[in-house]
């Protein structure tokens, strides 16, 4: 659905090589422990053999603030690690919410996934992904809007496997 809808300019060259690491575990620890090896592994590997990483954690966090406030202590460790600057962290939950947004906006969609899950970025693939893009500024906003067009119906017909994901459980809040 990213790819399809024009969600992010950064997904398509590089969804042939995106590493993909599900956590199945219950210890926050340890994922924190397996998302900091991914950034060791991506800042010691080229950007042409693993231009990104997601770790997915299917078991963990299911309330969306746990999510969140683990999220802000490893973009900590992030930049204790020395890797600001090199590496970003995306965020992306079944219940993400943009603070002052009404619950129920589509807009919340851009950053939703039928699971929890960290997106690790490269800084200089971004920037030299930003400069082949029309006003990169404006992409969060043009991506909100495009969900608020095509509405909870839409997204559904785009991609029905989400209907009975946890992206869906709480669509009438």
């Amino acid at each position: 659905m990213v790819i399809d809808q024009g969600l992010c300019p950064f997904a398509h060259p590089v969804f042939d090589k995106l590493l993909i690491e599900v956590y199945p575990g219950t210890d926050v620890s340890d994922a924190t422990t397996a998302l900091m090896a991914m950034l060791d592994t991506l800042s010691e590997t080229s950007s042409d053999a693993i231009p990104t990483a997601l770790l997915v954690t299917p078991a963990l966090f299911s309330d969306f603030d746990e999510y969140w406030n683990w999220l802000h202590i490893c973009d900590t460790l992030l930049q204790q690690m020395g890797y600001e600057g090199e590496l970003q962290l995306a965020s992306f939950h079944p219940q993400y919410l943009f603070e002052g947004e009404d619950p129920k906006d589509p807009s919340h969609f851009t950053n939703r996934s039928p699971y929890p899950m960290v997106h690790i970025l490269r800084e200089d693939d971004l920037e030299q992904t930003l400069l082949q893009v029309s006003s990169p500024e404006k992409i969060p906003e043009r991506n909100r809007l495009h969900l608020r067009r095509l509405g909870l119906d839409g997204i559904l017909q785009c991609m029905p496997e989400l209907k009975n994901t946890a992206v869906f459980a709480n669509k009438d809040k």
